[in-house]
């Protein structure tokens, strides 16, 4: 937006504060310093700033100072820019008072903390605020720890903590105010000297004058404020830039789990993300070697992760050895099961698969019967039934993701569709319950030091018995031949009926089965490489659907053969044929 156009030409940045919670990065530097996207936190701002038509700059400091001052009269594009230093820290509404003179003449401030990331159009706010005449309109986000500005239908901000004594309405939403504001000159004159704080301006304000401080909420904002080491983590990891690659590891350092694991000396490399939106990192001091998960603060998925791993290391089942975990901060440091997946082994030259499959096999029919007889030791393990609902969930999102949205099918042509997945859905939900990996894949299988480990195991629920065994013998990553995959669940059958779990009851049914939960898998599969690859961005995806593709045709042809009751599949044979896949 040009400077004309937004009708504010002067900001401020608030970059005095300490930085107490992102110890120990900011013992040496500014937090407004650190890197983020390959630049600093303060030139990100500053360019905001200057886009929403911003000429004038104030910025103030208090920490490391110099550091500050000089980063700021760095800033290229502003007409004037002045740092004011705060010997003592004056607060949110001091500093800006402090720098009164320098607004001087001018009708509005654009104001934005210098500890936020807020991925915003600036220019917007400027606009709402100019188009409603407020003395104050704030930035404000959906961020339930700290959810205390109540903003009313309106658009009106009618109070700040609790300490107006508002009473909630229907039409209510409590917001976090994200550090980010435009004042008005009014708003500024009214600031007092000396030490303060912005929300005692800002209730004063909305005591004395109605709707003088407005609130917007722009969906889908992406806004952290990177006061811990996990935010700031989880901020780098949002970017995913490859010049953050030194800050990522000096934020994985500075977690207060790894650092209380004896950790925080380590050597820290990334880890390929594949398809997971966590973050992984390697950590190494000598011989030793341990793996951190980043995942979002207070995700219950996290919960999930931390505890299936911790009972399948507990039972002996491939899980990895949790040495630690936070949840505030979604960060738990693992095991390190190395780098050996069943995916890499299998395509080594002269791998024998046979030898590598076999105890994965058997380790499949441990969880099944151990697992799932112990699993009332964690709830998380089996607080979940991958039952008739899910599995319509997965072939409709077969249906979208891959027929409509990647193959360009016109919806007429699924007709019929429907009912011959619900028939599949029954007959697969009525098979016998087992835990579930639910992606027990070569990429998410592992071998160390000769055992069979697992990962990605917070999906883990109880559902039907052969769905994770055609995951593995019908995976996209890895083309097993006809006869190792018979010989496969041959063993399967034997190593179920020894350990007595649910699936020994099936032997007799349990090619029928599999292949009506392969065709299931499949089509999960096609539809995840269809999303990851054109809504996530991850290309590399792409090359799995060939596989894929023929593991459908071939069970498709094996379902076709199966003996009444069996689901027939006729229209989706019919979609399929006029369907091409570059192989």
């Amino acid at each position: 937006m040009t400077e004309r156009a937004s009708g504010v030409r002067c900001a401020m940045i608030l970059a005095a504060g300490l930085g107490t919670r992102l110890r120990p990065l900011t013992d040496t530097t500014p937090k407004p310093l650190v890197q983020l996207g390959g630049r600093t936190l303060l030139a990100r701002i500053a360019a905001r700033l200057h886009g929403a038509g911003a000429r004038r700059l104030a910025v103030n400091a208090h920490h490391l100072p110099q550091r500050i001052a000089d980063a700021s009269q760095a800033l290229a594009g502003f007409d004037e820019i002045r740092v004011f230093l705060e010997p003592d820290i004056l607060g949110t509404a001091g500093g800006i008072a402090n720098a009164r003179e320098f607004f001087r003449g001018e009708p509005h401030v654009l104001l934005h903390n210098g500890d936020v990331e807020a991925d915003t159009d600036l220019g917007a706010l400027v606009a709402d605020h100019l188009a409603t005449g407020a003395a104050a309109t704030l930035l404000l986000a959906d961020w339930p720890p700290v959810n205390t500005v109540l903003l009313g239908g309106d658009g009106i901000v009618r109070d700040v903590g609790g300490r107006a004594g508002a009473a909630a309405r229907d039409d209510d939403r409590s917001l976090t105010y994200t550090g980010v504001a435009v004042l008005a000159a009014r708003f500024l004159d009214d600031l007092p000297d000396g030490p303060g704080a912005l929300a005692d301006a800002l209730l004063s304000r909305i005591g004395r004058e109605t709707g003088a401080v407005r609130g917007v909420a722009p969906a889908g904002l992406r806004w952290s404020d990177l006061g811990t080491p996990g935010r700031y983590l989880e901020a780098l990891l949002a970017l995913d830039d490859p010049a953050d690659a030194d800050a990522a590891a000096a934020a994985v350092a500075a977690l207060p789990v790894v650092r209380a694991c004896g950790w925080g000396g380590a050597e820290i490399a990334r880890l390929a993300p594949e398809g997971s939106d966590r973050g992984f990192w390697r950590l190494r001091r000598g011989a030793e070697s341990a793996v951190l998960m980043k995942d979002r603060p207070r995700d219950p998925e996290f919960d999930r992760a931390v505890a299936v791993a911790a009972f399948l290391h507990a039972q002996d089942l491939g899980g990895a050895a949790v040495f630690g975990a936070d949840r505030e901060d979604g960060a738990a440091l693992l095991e390190d099961l190395g780098d050996d997946s069943l995916h890499r082994l299998a395509h080594a030259p002269g791998a024998d698969r046979a030898a590598l499959y076999g105890p994965v096999v058997d380790l499949l029919a441990e969880l099944q019967s151990r697992g799932t007889a112990r699993s009332a030791a964690c709830p998380a393990a089996r607080d979940r039934v991958f039952g008739r609902d899910d599995l319509l969930a997965e072939t409709a999102y077969f249906s979208r993701r891959f027929l409509l949205e990647d193959r360009g099918l016109p919806a007429a042509a699924l007709a019929g569709l429907d009912a011959e997945f619900a028939a599949l859905a029954d007959a697969v939900a009525a098979q016998p319950r087992a835990l579930m990996h639910r992606d027990f894949q070569s990429r998410n299988i592992l071998v160390r030091d000769g055992r069979v480990r697992l990962v990605d195991v917070q999906g883990m629920r109880l559902g039907p018995c052969a769905y994770d065994l055609m995951s593995l013998l019908r995976d996209a990553y890895v083309d097993l031949d006809g006869g190792l995959r018979e010989a496969l669940l041959d063993r399967f059958v034997r190593a179920s009926a020894a350990a007595g779990g649910p699936a020994a009851s099936r032997s007799k049914d349990l090619h029928r089965d599999a292949t009506l939960a392969g065709l299931q898998r499949v089509m999960q599969a096609l539809g995840a490489f269809a999303f990851l690859s054109n809504v996530k961005g991850k290309k590399a995806f792409r090359s799995h659907i060939p596989l894929a593709w023929k593991n459908l045709l071939d069970l498709l042809a094996d379902a076709d053969r199966l003996p009444p009751p069996a689901p027939r599949m006729a229209k989706l044979q019919g979609v399929v044929a006029i369907i091409t896949i570059d192989q």
